[in-house]
């Protein structure tokens, strides 16, 4: 097999490889220079897609390294790597790579989701977890530090931001016992919560 072509893409630093005539893959420059690789060149199939996958692999993990300037789990950099067109072994390969390095943690991630969510119910940041492709095991474990002490306080906080300026009405009362359990308290911490603004908490709910 003999390299007849190199041609360079709109992407810098990227070039298209044909053999024989017919187009090969898609390339990056350090590869072609590491490997030697220019027209004329002799080159064995099989080692050829191995330079292309470790080409390619460079290539994802890059992108990886930008997507995350902003911290993400692993199933939402994978995402985002596959639709950028990277295939699945490549991805998979730089996303190992990245984990090795410590670059992309989930349990670390989800941990840092929780510390920066302080007025959100433990159910709702489990859900937001959830949604972000963490593991049922990671999220019970990321939230364990959530008592049912801080539940109290948080709905406290959220009922007290939820009141401000408004009068302690059945109807704005009724509206706020609402919006705590839409935000994933339970009846028995938002019935707490509310207790403050009204004691005939009977005409509530």
């Amino acid at each position: 097999m003999i390299i007849t072509d190199i041609s360079p893409q709109k992407k810098k630093g990227r070039y298209n490889i044909y053999v024989d005539n017919e187009f090969f893959s898609g390339i990056d420059a350090m590869s072609l220079l590491q490997f030697s690789l220019k027209v004329g060149s002799e080159v064995d199939k099989d080692h050829l897609r191995e330079v292309v996958f470790e080409s390619e692999v460079r290539s994802a993990f890059d992108k990886l390294a930008s997507i995350l300037k902003t911290p993400q789990s692993k199933k939402q950099v994978r995402g985002k790597l596959l639709g950028r067109g990277y295939g699945a072994d490549v991805v998979d390969a730089a996303i190992k790579k990245a984990e090795e390095y410590g670059y992309l943690n989930d349990e670390e991630y989800a941990k840092m989701l929780v510390s920066s969510k302080p007025l959100k119910s433990r159910l709702e940041i489990k859900n937001s977890l959830f949604e972000k492709g963490l593991s049922q095991e990671i999220i019970k474990s990321a939230t364990e530090c959530i008592s049912e002490e801080s539940e109290r306080e948080r709905a406290k906080t959220l009922a007290e931001k939820y009141m401000k300026n408004k009068e302690n009405s059945v109807k704005n009362i009724s509206s706020l016992y609402a919006f705590l359990m839409r935000k994933g308290f339970s009846g028995e911490i938002v019935r707490g919560a509310i207790k403050c603004f009204r004691t005939d908490l009977d005409e509530i709910e």
